[in-house]
């Protein structure tokens, strides 16, 4: 009747607005405007020439990174106001007044003078000049990595071999000083536990803040050394170059650079260690960013095969050469970066399913090489998308220009996401999607840009910014005392979810290298698992399962009917008022399959394809907006298992006779339960149908601006 309509609409309507409220904070904000963006066009012309090495960093970026040898050492003296010291490698000043030192433009080192003091540090840290007694044990960790030798890679290009262990360790410590950046600002203003709950903030900001810091020298954090002079530095190394920095974190972690001089990572480990030291004292709380939890990586089928197809290429010589020549035969790592790979895949990817306690074989170093192999995958996905989209000048890193990367969908108003499903203009088609295909793509995105951060890993970002940090470090104390044949001071875990995280990438790494040669691409059956309308479905299935389960056992057992009927009569007011409100079980079903076809059992589809990607991330901007419906669909689903574990396990109590006061309660508590069972039923039909309610309200308001944006694309 209109009546009874009106009335569940309204109380659905309320209910929503109330469940905005609660969830406002855990909203997800989408952009609708694209704000300007001044990007240079500053181009590679005829007379740039391109370094070795450095074939996708621009020759004015590859200059800053190799040249360094034409400071006049005699102007340091009288310019540099700093050193490092031999027994703890932490920064020094040379004197009471170098303060007042000029070291040019004091808001950012001269690049030259950088140079040269990176020089200085790489002198000092593998000179045989350093006590390391005094040095922490995931520098002598790193310092350990970058002198890994590779045993896959032949003898003639031995430079190369030992640039690659290099490389690995400088993406590995531009990450950990992120990190010692993010705690330094920490212990010294623990009021901002912004840098702390909300996990990466901006480096540019934490930089800027350090800047700020007071220089007073009787302040306890710049008893050793005033942390404000690392600003200039920091910004020159790690910055971008429109603001005058080489942008060294980006260009390692996003895959750009194949080969470094060893002096950076020696600056870095110089930096690391004067930062921690500098604020030892000030704090010994342990204050690091909250670490990632994956356990769940595996729980979901698709992604375990997955996992396990990674885990059986680990585990063979043979398969991980197959998987060497696939990946370099077909086009998919470019030569500039086949040693990389050779050495993450053979040296880094074979600690992955070693033994912690194995003290003949290098540790396992399982989040180390899913550092790596990120980065890797990365960049060689990149030349892919720039070559079927046609944007081969964004291949490279470019002076004031943003990157195509692989995730950083929050930022995708200013860049290219080269697993997004459209182009930046939002009607393009991405041509990656075909190029290896939607299952491969839906992999991708689930393991580097799911906005599930419950169970999404998100790779990448997370070992950038100092989500692993934990195993890391253990990684590195350990690859220390296996090095030095001590043994280990603390046990290295055994971290099955890193070693899953590290299969995984291995398996991605085949699937899209089987696409790109002219074999035949492996089949997977891989589906979505972390998306808005994976996480949705996938509690809707839970939720009208259990639901279902329940209504067959009310309907089925006499006795439950009777708990029924006797409390519908004692509390005949209460049952007729939900009673109006009351929507049916098929009407929820009919809803459900009506948004998400899936669910038909009779709906059975073929392979999950392009059409079944755009689909999912067209009903994604939908479900993007829908936080508190997701959120009550995921409550509901979790609540509707527990009652029904706990109806299913007392309902055989109801024909037993109680033979004690105890048992007389626990019959008497049952009886209510069941008592309830009708109206639990209708209370959790009608909180399923208000959430798709609030989804079909966002469905229409979304249905204008997405027809126009496929317009478009048409």
């Amino acid at each position: 009747m209109p009546g009874k309509r009106h009335y569940r609409l309204v109380a659905a309507a309320l209910f929503i607005i109330i469940s905005a409220a609660i969830t406002v904070a855990n909203g997800f904000i989408t952009s609708c405007a694209r704000q300007d963006m001044s990007r240079s066009n500053l181009m590679m012309s005829s007379s740039s020439k391109m370094i070795e090495g450095y074939e996708y960093i621009h020759p004015d970026i590859a200059q800053m990174l190799t040249d360094g040898n034409n400071f006049d050492p005699t102007t340091e003296q009288s310019s540099f106001p700093f050193r490092v010291d031999p027994d703890t490698i932490t920064l020094q000043l040379k004197q009471q007044g170098a303060l007042s030192m000029s070291m040019g433009d004091t808001s950012i080192m001269p690049i030259d003078q950088l140079h040269h003091f990176a020089n200085h540090c790489d002198d000092i840290v593998f000179g045989g000049k350093t006590n390391t007694l005094n040095v922490q044990k995931k520098l002598l960790g790193l310092i350990c990595l970058s002198q890994l030798s590779s045993t896959s890679t032949s003898s003639d290009s031995s430079s190369r071999e030992s640039t690659s262990a290099i490389v690995v360790a400088s993406m590995v410590s531009v990450n950990l000083l992120e990190s010692s950046i993010r705690s330094a600002l920490l212990k010294i203003r623990p009021q901002n536990s912004n840098h702390q709950t909300k996990g990466a903030p901006l480096l540019s900001n934490m930089i800027a803040e350090m800047s700020k810091l007071d220089s007073d020298p009787s302040l306890e954090y710049n008893k050793l050394f005033p942390l404000s002079l690392l600003s200039p530095i920091l910004k020159t190394l790690l910055l971008p170059t429109n603001a005058g920095g080489i942008n060294l974190r980006n260009l390692l972690s996003h895959g750009f650079l194949s080969t470094l001089d060893r002096r950076w990572l020696s600056l870095t480990l110089v930096l690391i260690q004067t930062l921690d030291s500098c604020c030892v004292s000030v704090d010994d709380t342990r204050m690091m960013t909250k670490q990632r939890d994956i356990s769940s990586l595996t729980k979901y089928d698709p992604m375990k095969s997955e996992v396990d197809y990674g885990k059986a290429l680990l585990s063979s010589s043979s398969r991980m050469h197959g998987l060497e020549s696939a990946s370099c035969r077909g086009d998919f790592v470019l030569p500039s970066h086949q040693n990389l790979f050779r050495f993450t895949l053979h040296e880094l990817g074979t600690t992955c399913l070693s033994s912690p306690i194995n003290s003949q074989t290098i540790p396992p170093l399982s989040t180390i090489f899913i550092t790596s192999m990120s980065s890797l995958l990365e960049h060689s996905l990149r030349l892919v998308w720039c070559g079927v989209n046609d944007r081969m000048e964004e291949s490279i890193a470019r002076p004031a220009s943003y990157y195509v990367t692989l995730d950083g969908h929050g930022q995708k108003d200013k860049h290219e996401v080269m697993i997004s499903p459209y182009l930046c203009d939002d009607c393009t088609r991405n041509k990656l999607v075909i190029s290896v295909g939607a299952q491969t793509c839906a992999l991708l995105t689930d393991l580097f840009a799911s906005p599930s951060s419950s169970e999404g890993p998100n790779i990448r970002a997370a070992v950038c910014h100092g989500y692993f940090d934990d195993a890391i470090l253990e990684e590195l104390a350990s690859l220390a005392d296996w090095a030095s044949h001590r043994e280990q001071s603390v046990p290295l875990q055994d971290r099955n979810d890193l070693k899953d995280a590290a299969c995984a990438l291995v398996s991605v790494f085949d699937l899209i290298s089987s696409h790109l040669s002219q074999g035949q691409p492996r089949m997977t059956e891989y589906k979505p698992l972390f998306s808005y309308t994976s996480m949705a479905t996938r509690d809707l299935n839970g939720i009208l399962g259990n639901l279902a389960s329940l209504s067959l056992l009310m309907k089925n057992n006499d006795e439950v009917s009777g708990c029924i009927d006797k409390m519908e009569q004692q509390h005949k007011s209460t049952f007729a008022d939900i009673s109006s409100m009351k929507v049916d079980l098929g009407e929820v079903h009919s809803l459900a399959y009506d948004f998400f076809p899936i669910l038909n059992a009779n709906n059975t589809t073929s392979k999950w394809g392009t059409e079944d990607f755009y689909a999912d991330h067209n009903m994604n901007i939908i479900m993007a907006d829908c936080n508190a419906a997701l959120t009550l669909l995921a409550d509901l689903s979790n609540a509707s298992k527990h009652y029904l574990e706990i109806f299913e396990a007392g309902v055989g109590g109801l024909t037993s006779e109680p033979t004690s006061t105890k048992d007389r309660r626990a019959k008497k508590s049952l009886v209510r339960l069941c008592g309830v069972s009708s109206l639990v039923l209708d209370f959790y039909c009608m909180a399923v149908y208000i959430a798709l309610f609030a989804i079909d309200h966002h469905n229409n308001s979304s249905r204008l601006q997405l027809d126009c944006n496929l317009d478009r694309a048409d």
